[in-house]
């Protein structure tokens, strides 16, 4: 019997109805739904629209093949879940999780593996040559002196997949390496970073941003999180987006004490002048430099904080949908709100919460 679909394609589920394609007798047959895939009014939609009508048919006696017609709602996208967030500053304490954003990385890449010191290379057991090895230059080590040891190591078969240098060095030291690695520079604290530990490295091409590292089920994916520890690092996942290169490290247990994300600036770029607000210091003050740089071209957040974090996905959705660079993205209004959030009572006996601006 031919059957006719009606699909309602929403911003969070991806409905579908069945019916008898009979003028004569049309009648309610079978339904479906599940999660939308991907932004609602884009080419994700597919292949939860796909899932929802065979979830319909598999009730129903008859196949796809069966289906006549397909009626589809006019699913325009929708962003506006992305664009509203509740900003404030964010301590995690107990993190096992640190992140970092250079200005000059090299190459390009992402790299997973273990810590190792530039002269321990030259020691590594054979058997261990295999393995994801990302290696520490510290500021001692001159640049050509790195790139050499880099390139034996990687002649003699070590499966070295980054680096990490203290030095401003990453360019100079990825255009002379054999191999197109992931270079992170300007760890100024490099003596801090513990040998043996897993990390991952990432460095986008020039004008992109870091798209795994900036997604906290991928950090989970590299490094084996269960879900509770997913969910403590969403904040650095966040605080990553935008950046061009990052480096992220598991640290054990109770190395790192607590991790502050401020709430961050807005930078405010208008026809005559130029602008920035401090968002801990409340919607007014936002406002007020808005309307100081009015007409306004674009707005930028400061990078490693929520609000760099916020501004920077709301570009890089646009980005998506419009097939553009997220360079040529220009976000040009905003609109700020004081708002109360619960937090709990550190201390607390039952769990107890306040509501905090």
């Amino acid at each position: 019997m031919p059957l006719i679909a009606g699909i309602d394609i929403g911003n969070a589920t991806t409905e579908v109805a069945l019916a008898s394609d009979d003028p004569q007798a049309r009648a309610f047959v079978a339904s479906g739904i599940v999660a939308t895939t991907g932004m609602k009014g884009t080419r994700d939609n597919i292949a939860g629209t796909l899932a929802a009508l065979e979830q319909a048919l598999a009730k129903t006696p008859w196949s796809m093949s069966d289906v006549s017609r397909i009626y589809l709602n006019e699913a325009a996208p929708v962003i506006g879940d992305v664009a509203m967030e509740t900003i404030t500053e964010t301590i995690i304490t107990e993190s096992t999780m640190i992140g970092h954003n250079p200005q000059t990385p090299g190459g390009v890449g992402v790299g997973v593996g273990t810590t190792i010191a530039l002269g321990r290379l030259a020691t590594l057991p054979a058997a261990q040559y295999a393995e994801g090895w990302i290696v520490l230059i510290d500021d001692a080590v001159d640049f050509l002196d790195a790139v050499w040891w880099l390139n034996e190591a990687l002649d003699r078969g070590i499966n070295v997949v980054a680096a990490i240098l203290k030095k401003d060095d990453g360019v100079l030291v990825n255009n002379r390496l054999r191999k197109t690695l992931p270079v992170v520079d300007e760890v100024t604290l490099l003596e801090q970073v513990p040998e043996g530990v897993m990390a991952a490295v990432e460095v986008a091409a020039p004008g992109q941003v870091v798209r795994i590292l900036s997604n906290p089920y991928g950090i989970a994916t590299f490094f084996g999180l269960s879900p509770e520890e997913t969910q403590a690092i969403v904040p650095i996942a966040r605080a990553l987006i935008g950046n061009r290169s990052a480096v992220v490290l598991k640290t054990p247990q109770g190395d790192v004490q607590s991790r502050v994300i401020p709430a961050g600036n807005l930078y405010i770029s208008g026809e005559k002048r130029r602008g920035e607000a401090d968002v801990a210091e409340g919607a007014e003050a936002i406002m007020q430099a808005m309307s100081a740089c009015a007409p306004v071209r674009d707005i930028r957040g400061e990078p490693g904080t929520h609000a760099g974090g916020m501004l920077e996905r709301v570009r890089k959705v646009m980005a998506s949908l419009t097939g553009h660079e997220m360079s040529a993205i220009y976000i040009q209004d905003l609109l700020a709100v004081d708002t109360f959030i619960p937090r709990k009572v550190q201390g607390g006996m039952a769990g107890e919460c306040a509501m905090e601006n």
